[in-house]
């Protein structure tokens, strides 16, 4: 796939450094003429015209000078003619319905369409979402009771009910935390001082738990239970206690002494913490010498960055809270892993949406919550276009009994003969019709689908199809999205233009080419070079050997020989002139047979023997032919361009450029 500015610039002829000559003869006309609004149109051809804008924005996504100029701006509008005229000339000779073209731009739009809708119907609205969340965060209990996914209807019932008495107790004023203490089959909430100690998980923010879960956190008013919920570990209710700003990331250091520290560790902190408020010493020498945490005192008690404060032990988070401004140093704070002081060293703003953005996608990405918005945008999709599936020709044409029974009969007709079911549809979708096969293949592609029942399976494909349909049609919905594809397809026919009008037909006229070399053979020569015979391997210590075998009465045609025989070393002949890499220049200093390298060159080791020095000399036929061809390519592209513009009529008012460059920062 070559991207549509490469497109442009190939079939424009040029990269804009250095302009100074149009590529083709120029029919520009310095005047405007009366019946052209000089204010607007900047070149006219057939009955079609290029304006202002259009040019302005051709030139900005072609130019890669750093300095622009009138003169850049005039060669360009005749570049832009030029290139205009191919594509014209293309559309007329039916270029655009070559099978060729047709795929490359199916392709080209598959490509592009999948991460473009991807972004736009499903990463951007859970993005934004989760961004305009996580400004807040929210104090939430919760009971769990516990049930699988595929657990039989009877054991997922039996789960309900025992949920729903527990919402009947809740109703009736029973404390939500003694409930959760008692039922709830989260193994946290009888372990004390646990998060998550009889129901209460604290302050939590979005992106840290199931969907579902953070849908009803975020929705639930303070000092409100939810409904009761299922997710995959089970059927929820939770509580929420309160909702506050989103505390921003901070820096912290601490010092530590463990419990069992020698000499009251709470007296000897507090007299450390007196000697840094004096400035007698610094809370980074204090935490050197004297702190127990063996990762952190090293780094003069750093911890690093913390994303969110709510996330660190009850006792240490409100220590932090408790700090009022960097710098700061808290009272002794003691936790089950022993007592500190804690310093707050920095405190982060929290991210605008742009600078969040890609740490949100990764969060999200391969999660459920991805999943359920790309089937929510399929639903979408299917319920604009319209679906219809025979339900009863479909149970026929697999003897099957209903869409509950399970996939795997349709393995079937995965290879079925056409003829066999010439009738049988599985599904349609807006004006495409799907065959009882492509369901049948997409079981094979599922992972688990032949475990899937038919009406699941026929969900999953009906998905699928659907985010293929939105790819195959989003020009009609994108209109940035259908310029880009109107660029891509205008490159494409232009360069399909020229591969067969000029490149191609140019390559082959045998009398052409030789009569250019012949007209031109001065310009086609060999420089002085330096024969050179190149050992390449994969390490230095493969080459050594090569080189001390050039003394004595061994030949360099021997070396290569021997070198050849070795499946570890490749062998080349090098042509070594001025223009050669730098690797290379030191061989035109050394004598025949001499060697240089070891060297390290495109990440192997080269070995270079000298061969001989060869004169400068004029290139046979052969040898130029592709320099030839290049030369020629580019005076028949002139001829062509000429005959099109004469074809369209094409004229260009490059005096009206004058305002486009003056307007230009």
């Amino acid at each position: 796939m070559v991207p549509p500015r490469r497109l442009l610039l190939a079939t424009l002829g040029l990269v804009l450094v250095g302009l100074g000559c149009s590529s083709g003869p120029s029919t520009t006309t310095p005047g405007a003429s009366n019946d052209v609004p000089t204010d607007s149109v900047v070149a006219v051809y057939a009955d079609e015209t290029i304006t202002l804008s259009e040019f302005e924005a051709a030139y900005e996504k072609a130019n890669v000078q750093s300095a622009d100029s009138l003169p850049a701006y005039k060669d360009f509008l005749e570049q832009y003619v030029n290139y205009r005229l191919k594509v014209r000339a293309a559309r007329e000779a039916g270029l655009d319905t070559l099978d060729e073209v047709e795929q490359e731009i199916a392709k080209y739009r598959r490509q592009l369409a999948k991460p473009r809708i991807l972004k736009k119907h499903v990463y951007e609205p859970l993005i934004q979402t989760l961004h305009k969340r996580r400004q807040s965060e929210v104090d939430v209990s919760h009971i769990l009771v516990r049930i699988s996914p595929d657990a039989a209807p009877k054991d997922t019932l039996e789960a309900y009910r025992t949920m729903q008495a527990i919402v009947d107790s809740v109703e009736r004023g029973v404390p939500f935390d003694a409930l959760a203490y008692r039922n709830s089959e989260d193994p946290s909430a009888r372990k004390k001082g646990r998060q998550g100690y009889r129901g209460r998980l604290g302050y939590l923010r979005a992106g840290q738990l199931v969907p579902a879960f953070e849908e009803r956190m975020y929705n639930v008013p303070p000092d409100s239970v939810s409904d009761i919920f299922r997710t995959r570990f089970g059927y929820h209710i939770l509580k929420v206690h309160d909702r506050r700003p989103a505390q921003p990331p901070i820096r912290l250091s601490h010092v530590m002494l463990r419990p069992d520290s020698a000499g009251a560790p709470t007296r000897r902190l507090d007299s450390l913490r007196t000697a840094i408020l004096k400035d007698s010493t610094t809370f980074e020498k204090v935490a050197r010498q004297y702190s127990e945490d063996p990762r952190s005192a090293s780094k003069g008690g750093d911890l690093g960055r913390v994303s969110s404060p709510s996330a660190l032990p009850s006792a240490f988070g409100d220590a932090v809270a408790g700090i009022d401004s960097v710098g700061a140093v808290s009272e002794v704070v003691q936790t089950k892993y022993g007592y500190h002081l804690v310093k707050l060293t920095g405190r982060d703003t929290l991210p605008s949406y742009e600078e969040a953005y890609d740490d949100l996608k990764k969060k999200i990405s391969g999660s459920d919550r991805v999943t359920q918005q790309r089937e929510s945008f399929a639903r979408e999709v299917r319920a604009d276009a319209g679906v219809q599936v025979d339900t009863s020709a479909l149970l026929s044409a697999t003897s099957l009994t209903s869409l509950d029974t399970l996939s795997r009969p349709l393995l079937s007709f995965t290879n079925a003969d056409s003829t066999a079911v010439p009738e049988t549809t599985a599904a349609q979708l807006g004006d495409s019709t799907y065959a009882l096969g492509q369901l049948a293949h997409h079981v094979t592609q599922t992972d688990g689908g032949a475990r899937m029942s038919v009406g699941d399976v026929l969900e999953d494909f009906l998905n699928a199809k659907a985010f293929t349909y939105a790819q195959a049609r989003l020009e009609e919905r994108d209109s940035s999205f259908a310029a880009k594809m109107d660029e891509y397809r205008d490159g494409l026919l232009a360069f399909q233009y020229m591969q067969d009008s000029v490149w191609t037909k140019a390559a082959r006229d045998t009398a052409a080419l030789r009569r250019t070399f012949e007209q031109n053979r001065d310009r086609y020569r060999h420089p002085e070079r330096v024969r050179t015979i190149e050992l390449r391997a994969p390490a230095d210590s493969l080459l050594p050997p090569y080189a001390d075998s050039t003394a004595g009465d061994r030949s360099i045609a021997t070396i290569a020989e021997a070198a050849l025989a070795d499946s570890l070393i490749s062998v080349d002949t090098a042509m070594v002139t001025d223009e050669s890499a730098a690797v290379y220049q030191r061989i035109q200093s050394k004598s025949n047979g001499s060697v240089v390298g070891p060297l390290s060159h495109d990440g192997m080791s080269v070995l270079l023997v000298r061969d001989t020095l060869l004169p400068a000399r004029r290139k046979t036929f052969d040898e130029a032919l592709s320099s030839v061809t290049q030369d020629y390519q580019k005076t028949y592209e002139q001829t062509v361009l000429r005959r099109l513009r004469q074809r369209y009529d094409a004229t260009a008012y490059p005096d009206r450029l004058r305002r486009a460059f003056s307007s230009t920062p």
